[in-house]
């Protein structure tokens, strides 16, 4: 068919209009309806392909709608994202970031604040992490901040060319993961340097992990443990129901604990403390157990010790007054049953305070350690041999088949104590009294038992040491006496039941009383005045000694204080004081506080020390003596001549006074050697510029040759009897006159 030339113009036409249809679609946006229908006439002047068209522009719509849906999509998965992602510009500005990047890096700050913002000018990670980030340096790294662990994964963006456009940085938070690292880094350590042995075992009980401290304990190698099973350390010391014991509270309760034995490699077996736990699996089936051992050795070893040292005298190792008792108590109830008797000896060392006392208490302890031994070599296996306290010792003889076996051994003890001890180079004599009793003869209790025994050594002490004495029933008499007498005292010093006397010291070349000395006597109803040398020394075993010389010495410088507003004005007064006094805190402060109530200078006061007080801590009584010394309290040496010590004492001690004892007065001037001792004394103490008083005069012959020799004070029955405080007030002014 041949078509007009006009035809084939208006098909150019139309072509070249669509071509320019087609250029302006694509300057058009996507968006269909911002395509209005003067635009539709401009693309399609003629109508040709409008309805064509139309259906394109309907088409794109729907994609359009579809994309929009998606995008959505995509910004709602980008901001639900349990990550960080940041997208960045080649500039390095931010061109999209999701919310979980806004409130972990940019601290919740609006979207459209942070778009095309510096990453470095809006992110709070650190300088370092800014600059990697924002270079791109960030392709596989960790970093912390805010209190947050990072990861970080970064990708590129390429075009079409392959360009890169845009950087992606995914930071993914891994802080539960580092604790849990940290956690299991911690749990490994503990695991490997724990003191205490950790050991981990299959279901099967087999082990599969072992710290070095459980192959310490056990002694074997982890290579030689793994595989294998506990039995591998097993001592033979527990029997299956023990191991069946322990599975059932594993299978009950999920735990065990107790005391096992286990036997190590080389064939030690070692206590331990263990602990046992069952880890179950998520259906609740056994999967492992965990065990925990405590080497318990040295506690066990303490433990021994520690019920060694309960029951044993820590110094010489022999049974102490606990277990002796629970020995004696065991002995009675079996010789009551097989009607046996046996024998108790209660030993005390003589002489042994004035060796401590002396060379110290080294010394002393070394010579109860050689005692013990001694003892030991002269007894049979079966009896004991305890120390009570002190130097005091007792033996138990079980199944004597006679009595006489125990003064026997009495006397054997008796005799081996008097051989001297050799202490570095030292000999030392003592000696021992010992008292007996026999069960059931003597007491049918432990209580009896000791206390007769003892009652029946002090007689031995009474009678002059050195020997042995079986219980009679008249020393139990004397032991009840001596209680009685202890309450007694406890209640007249409790209630001011004492009362003082006092003896004049006169000076014979001035014919005057220049002191008086404070002696305390015990007038009791029943009694009468019981003597001095019963109650001191009673109340010096009883520490009553304490509140009585504190007592004295302020009734002494009371009375003093009123003598004096009297006329009656000797130079001082003078009170006797015992060790315990001397050594206990306070006794100088007192003697000061009472000087100070009554307006006294220490110069109105003398105590008086016996040597063997001053010789049992040369030292302290160094300190205690010039204390008093400074405030002008004179010191003197009663009895001097009858301690045991060496003479050293005098220039090392601040002493005035030295009183020769009576015993040295009482056959001058017809004993030569009594002369002698008291000559050499006065000689002596003016040598060292002190004074001497003679103590115990009772004649005219005694007092010419004391007063021919340059002693001149002198106190004794020749002047006065002690006497009472009104009574030496008559005294004085009668001899004042």
């Amino acid at each position: 068919m041949d078509y007009p030339a006009e035809y084939f113009k208006a098909i150019e036409y139309i072509r070249s209009k669509v071509d320019q249809m087609l250029t302006l679609i694509g300057t058009l946006p996507l968006r269909p309806e911002e395509l209005d229908d003067t635009t539709l006439i401009d693309l399609d002047p003629i109508g040709i392909v409008t309805e064509s068209f139309g259906q394109v522009l309907a088409h794109l719509s729907d994609t359009n709608q579809q994309l929009d849906m998606a995008k959505r999509e995509i910004r709602a998965i980008f901001d639900s994202m349990d990550a960080a992602v940041v997208v960045l510009n080649d500039d390095g500005s931010i061109d999209d970031c999701n919310r979980q990047a806004r409130e972990w890096l940019f601290h919740n700050r609006d979207y459209a604040d942070l778009i095309d913002q510096p990453l470095a000018a809006v992110c709070v990670c650190s300088d370092d992490v800014q600059s990697r980030m924002a270079a791109g340096q960030l392709d596989e790294c960790e970093f912390e901040f805010d209190g947050r662990h990072l990861q970080v994964v970064a990708s590129d963006i390429h075009d079409a060319q392959n360009n890169q456009v845009k950087k992606v940085f995914i930071c993914f938070d891994i802080t539960r993961q580092k604790n849990i690292e940290s956690s299991l880094q911690l749990y490994a350590k503990v695991f490997a340097n724990t003191a205490d042995g950790i050991a981990i075992t299959s279901s099967k009980a087999r082990f599969l992990e072992v710290n070095d401290a459980f192959c310490r304990i056990t002694g074997y190698s982890a290579e030689e443990l793994l595989g294998n099973t506990p039995r591998l350390l097993e001592s033979g010391r527990h029997d299956a129901e023990f191991f069946a014991a322990i599975q059932r509270s594993l299978d009950q309760c999920g735990h065990w604990q107790g005391e096992i034995l286990d036997r190590a490699k080389d064939g030690r077996i070692i206590p331990l403390l263990q602990a046992v736990s069952a880890v179950r699996d998520a259906q609740g089936a056994i999967s492992h157990y965990i065990t925990i051992v405590t080497d318990i050795t040295s506690l066990k070893e303490t433990q021994t010790r520690l019920d060694f040292l309960a029951h044993h005298d820590p110094l010489t190792e022999l049974p102490n007054r606990l277990l002796f008792t629970a020995r004696l108590e065991h002995a009675i109830e079996r010789a009551a049953r097989d009607h046996d008797i046996f024998g108790l000896l209660f030993i005390d060392l003589d002489r042994f305070k004035t060796i401590n006392d002396s060379l110290g208490h080294q010394f002393g302890d070394r010579l109860l350690i050689a005692v013990a031994t001694r003892l030991r070599s002269l007894v049979r296996r079966a009896d004991t041999i305890a120390r009570l306290g002190g130097d005091e010792f007792v033996v138990l003889l079980e199944r004597l088949h006679i009595p006489g076996e125990a003064t026997t051994l009495a006397n054997k003890i008796v005799q081996a104590m008097r051989q001297p001890f050799l202490l570095h180079d030292t000999e030392l004599h003592i000696g021992c009294s010992i008292g007996i009793t026999l069960y059931p003869e003597d007491g049918g209790d432990a209580v009896t038992l000791l206390k007769n025994a003892d009652a029946a050594m002090y007689r031995v002490k009474d009678s002059g040491r050195d020997g042995y004495r079986k219980f009679s029933p008249d020393l139990s008499e004397a032991a009840d006496e001596k209680l009685t007498l202890e309450n007694a005292l406890r209640l007249a010093v409790r209630n001011n039941g004492l009362t003082l006397h006092y003896q004049p010291i006169i000076d014979l070349q001035q014919q005057r009383i220049i002191a008086v000395e404070a002696l305390a006597r015990w007038p009791h109803a029943e009694r009468g005045t019981v003597p001095p040398d019963q109650f001191i020394p009673l109340a010096e075993e009883t520490k009553l000694i304490l509140p009585l010389g504190e007592w004295v010495a302020g009734e002494a410088i009371t009375q003093f204080t009123r003598w004096r507003t009297q006329g009656i004005a000797p130079d001082y007064i003078s009170i006797n004081a015992s060790g315990m006094q001397l050594f206990h805190p306070g006794f100088a402060d007192t003697l000061f506080e009472l000087l100070r109530e009554h307006q006294l200078e220490g110069r109105h006061l003398q105590v008086e020390l016996t040597e063997n007080v001053l010789m049992r801590d040369i030292n302290s009584c160094r300190h205690v003596l010039d204390r008093l010394r400074d405030h002008g309290i004179r010191i003197a040496i009663d009895d001097f001549g009858t301690g045991y010590s060496s003479l050293a004492y005098l220039k090392q001690l601040p002493i005035d006074v030295l009183k020769i004892d009576r015993s040295f007065v009482r056959d001058i001037p017809g004993d030569a050697n009594d002369c002698a001792i008291a000559e050499a004394i006065i000689g002596m103490a003016q040598n060292l510029g002190m004074d001497t008083v003679a103590e115990g005069v009772e004649t005219t012959e005694q007092e010419h040759f004391l007063t021919h020799i340059g002693c001149s004070k002198v106190q004794g029955y020749y002047y006065a009897k002690p006497l009472t405080a009104t009574d030496f007030a008559t005294f004085h002014r009668r001899f004042s006159g």
